[in-house]
Parts: structure tokens; C-alpha cells; sequence
């Protein structure tokens, strides 16, 4: 009786794998999801890690004592306008504020930052499961924010900071289908970036710090596109 229950499950086991073979005979592996509409979410993913990140957007000049710059990450979304061609929208944003009043007076702070990126991209041949493609990016960034400290009975006193920057480059890349839904890629890119002179004004003085830009060849970090 169980000899005969074995052969059963194995003819039911059989019949089901040559059914599915049928209906999946013509698969021959995940393709480029490269048309017109088809659209997905970025990030930024350390292979074998698990964490996901933000996209890089640009880069601001920060008034700080050492007046340096610092990286702006935010939101990726990409749209294929046509069957080739992908437009990625990279948008950065952010706003604080805080409020603290002490036995000689009362303090105030605010800062905002912004970014936004734009890559436009030409998807060429696709090979197997890989998209190569080559294009354009446009960033641009701003900070800006306000201390205020008003002491007991006396005149507030108000700081302000700002700093900006903008890039623009030519890149090469590609993606990697590797399975339905999800894609790796990554791209190299040549281009410019100028970092605006940081300020700092306080009581009528303005202190500035220095402008710089830049010209060289650069990468980013794999991209794990998420479809939908």
C-alpha cells in the first residue's frame, strides 16, 4: 500500500513540473524593464549589507567654523519617458528648528536645506539582462539658517548662515536585472561641481569663506532600483 501511495505522488509531482515547464518553456530569464512608462524607486544599497540608503542629490557649502561642505541625500524616483530614454528626480530636503531660554536669556535656532538632481539618460542595446546607458545630471543645492539669542531685558541678536552649489555632468552607467522587479546598477561620471563662498553675518559683519570647484571623474555607490 505504500509502495503504490509513493508512485502516486511521485506521477502527481511529475505531471505538475512538466505542466509548469510548458507554461514557462519560452522564459529564458528576467529582461530590462526599458519601455515607455515603466518607472521605479532608487537607493543607494552596500552589497552585502542590508541597509538601504538614501540617494546622493549634491553637495552645499556649510558655514562652520571650519567652513567645509557636506553631501545631500534624499529621494530617488526614475520614469521612462520614451522606450530609451529615463528621466531620475533626486530630491533633498530638510528643516529644523529648536528653542531653549536660560537665566540670561532666550535662544532660537531654524536651518533648512535643499537639494535637487536631475539625470537624464539614454538606455542603449540591452545585453541578456543588462542595460547599459549614457547621459547627463544637473544638481543643485542651498542651506540656509538663523540663531537668535535675545538676553533678559537686552536687543536680540540674530546670526545667519548660508551656503550653495551646484554640478553638472556627463555619466555612463548601467543596470542589472537580475531577477523581476529589482535591478543593481551602477555608473561612472565626468563633470564640474562649484561650491558657493559659505557666509556668516552677524551685527551688520559678514564673514566669508572660500568658493572652490572641482573637475574629475567620479562613481557612485550600487543603485538598487525597486520596480513598480
Amino acid at each position: 500500500m505504500k509502495t503504490v501511495s509513493r508512485v502516486i505522488v511521485l506521477v502527481i509531482i511529475l505531471g505538475v513540473t512538466t505542466l509548469f515547464a510548458q507554461a514557462n518553456s519560452k522564459y529564458d530569464g528576467p529582461r530590462p524593464e526599458v519601455y515607455e512608462g515603466s518607472k521605479s524607486l532608487l537607493f543607494q544599497y552596500t552589497p552585502f549589507q542590508s541597509n538601504l540608503e538614501p540617494v546622493y542629490v549634491g553637495t552645499v557649502s556649510v558655514p562652520q567654523q571650519a567652513f567645509s561642505s557636506i553631501d545631500l541625500l534624499g529621494a530617488g524616483f526614475r520614469y521612462f519617458v520614451t522606450h530609451q530614454i529615463a528621466i531620475a528626480l533626486g530630491l533633498s530636503f530638510g528643516t529644523s528648528s529648536s528653542s531653549l531660554e536660560t537665566e540670561t536669556g532666550k535662544s532660537e535656532s531654524s536651518a533648512t536645506l535643499f537639494g535637487v538632481g536631475v539625470d537624464a539618460n539614454y538606455h542603449l542595446p540591452s545585453l541578456y539582462g543588462v542595460s547599459p546607458y549614457i547621459g547627463a545630471n544637473v544638481n543643485l543645492s542651498s542651506l540656509s539658517a538663523t540663531e537668535e539669542f535675545t538676553p533678559d531685558g537686552g536687543t536680540t541678536q540674530t546670526t545667519d548662515y548660508s551656503g550653495s552649489g551646484w554640478g553638472l555632468s556627463a555619466q555612463f552607467g548601467f543596470d542589472w536585472f537580475f531577477t523581476e522587479g529589482l535591478s543593481l546598477g551602477g555608473k561612472y561620471a565626468l563633470g564640474f561641481r562649484s561650491l558657493g563662498e559659505p557666509e556668516v553675518s552677524s551685527e551688520g559683519q559678514t564673514e566669508k569663506g572660500p568658493s572652490s570647484t572641482s573637475f574629475g571623474i567620479s562613481t557612485l555607490s550600487v543603485i538598487l532600483n525597486v520596480h513598480f
